[in-house]
């Protein structure tokens, strides 16, 4: 390009075309599922631990989050088929993803919870092929191949895509057993239905290794963005202070 082409730009646009296109600052659809406290509807709009961790990490690198919410059975196959969001999260690398795994952002403890009062033996995961289970919803993909094959036998074994839900069975003693996320049951049994008592106690039963979870990303340079904005929130204690304040 000509110098007098650069000059009829002006300064900013000339710029824009010196600097790498990771740096360009954009709006980045990012595909979440509403799963509280990681991701929740709120009078103020969408908000929660994963929602806030990515948006910041974004934000380090001047972009902004437009969330777009799709059940959790769909998101992948949204991503995959859908070139209007520009990424999706939480995903993990053993999932059929067509694009760039960010660095891990946050991590996931998925337990067994049950009515402290009943006998539910759930020692090890080859335990589960005999209790009622409710589980979340794709818990048969991203709890591991030997979780898969035991639930298989279990015909008192179903997945909700509603976790609300699974506290309410819990509680109802409609099932023995419940799985899901740490935080996501604990945030349902603080904030119960009306018709759902959830102060008797319960037990855990820590059946399963933690799950790094990444985000995908369509474009490489995004998700390199991610990473550093990931890096430098962590530096700052800005990502310690997300966790916290959930």
């Amino acid at each position: 390009m000509r110098p007098a082409s650069l000059a009829a730009m002006g300064l900013t646009g000339a710029l824009m075309l010196l600097l790498p296109l990771s740096a360009i600052a954009r709006d980045v659809a990012v595909g979440l599922r509403l799963a509280p406290p990681y991701v929740q509807a709120t009078a103020n709009g969408i908000l929660g631990i994963e929602h806030d961790i990515i948006a910041a990490a974004l934000a380090e690198r001047g972009h902004r989050l437009v969330p777009k919410l799709y059940p959790f059975a769909r998101l992948v196959m949204t991503f995959n088929q859908n070139e209007a969001i520009d990424a999706a999260a939480p995903v993990i690398a053993s999932l059929p993803v067509k694009g760039t795994l960010s660095a891990s952002y946050l991590t996931y403890h998925n337990i067994g919870l049950s009515l402290a009062n009943a006998t539910v033996r759930a020692d090890q995961i080859a335990d589960l092929s005999r209790p009622s289970i409710v589980a979340f919803q794709n818990a048969r993909v991203l709890l591991g191949p030997e979780f898969a094959a035991v639930v298989a036998q279990n015909p008192m074994y179903r997945e909700e895509a509603n976790q609300q839900n699974q506290v309410r069975v819990l509680f109802n003693a409609r099932t023995d057993l419940i799985i899901g996320e740490r935080r996501i049951l604990q945030y349902f049994i603080a904030n119960p239905e009306p018709d759902v008592d959830t102060k008797l106690p319960v037990r855990e039963h820590l059946l399963f290794t933690p799950i790094n979870y990444s985000v995908v990303f369509r474009d490489p340079a995004l998700a390199q963005d991610f990473d550093e904005g990931l890096a430098a929130i962590k530096a700052s204690g800005l990502y310690d202070a997300i966790l916290q304040k959930y």
